[in-house]
């Protein structure tokens, strides 16, 4: 169930940030949605299931915008394992530590972009855009925690409560008389 819930919230961030985000003006920035919820993913999920979505979103991310088939799945692989190993010895999980993480990963998914890009294509020379790569990093990092929360108030939701358990629909007990 939250592989389904995380997997269509990834559609709506992908199709957000392919059709939506680009025509906002280039001094507002185009946040990376997908990016943080493939982060969240990595930290929370477990690894077959993270594999899995990150493949898929990233895959259609890749058929959406990609330049070269391969580069975005690849990138997203890459970060996905990266933060998985690093997980097991430090205490990612903590919000003190989230927001660098999500930085210093999107610089680095950026430029692992970059370069296979420019690898695919050697005689085309690729813009490395500092001033849009420097605002994308700080609004993840400024949306990271926010984000964060409420993708963990959803899980706690989903783990916790059954599907049409909404407050109307609660079962109540057969005697609420009976004071044992």
């Amino acid at each position: 169930m939250r592989f389904l819930v995380f997997f269509g919230i990834g559609i709506i961030f992908l199709v957000l940030q392919t059709t939506l985000f680009h025509r906002f003006p280039a001094w507002i920035g185009r946040p990376d949605l997908l990016f943080l919820l493939l982060v969240f993913v990595a930290l929370q999920m477990d690894t077959f299931r993270g594999l899995v979505l990150t493949l898929l979103l990233g895959m259609m991310l890749d058929i959406f915008s990609g330049i070269h088939l391969g580069v975005y799945p690849l990138a997203y692989l890459l970060l996905f394992l990266i933060i998985k190993v690093i997980s097991r010895n430090l205490a990612l999980k903590d919000s003190v530590h989230q927001v660098p993480l999500v930085m210093v990963g999107f610089l680095g998914f950026a430029a692992c972009a970059h370069l296979l890009v420019s690898l695919l294509s050697p005689g085309n020379e690729t813009y490395w855009a500092w001033p849009q790569l420097l605002q994308n990093i700080v609004i993840l990092g400024v949306a990271c925690l926010p984000f964060f929360h409420c993708c963990l108030w959803l899980q706690d939701l989903l783990e916790n409560k059954p599907p049409l358990s909404i407050f109307v629909f609660k079962r109540r007990p057969a005697n609420r008389f009976n004071r044992d």
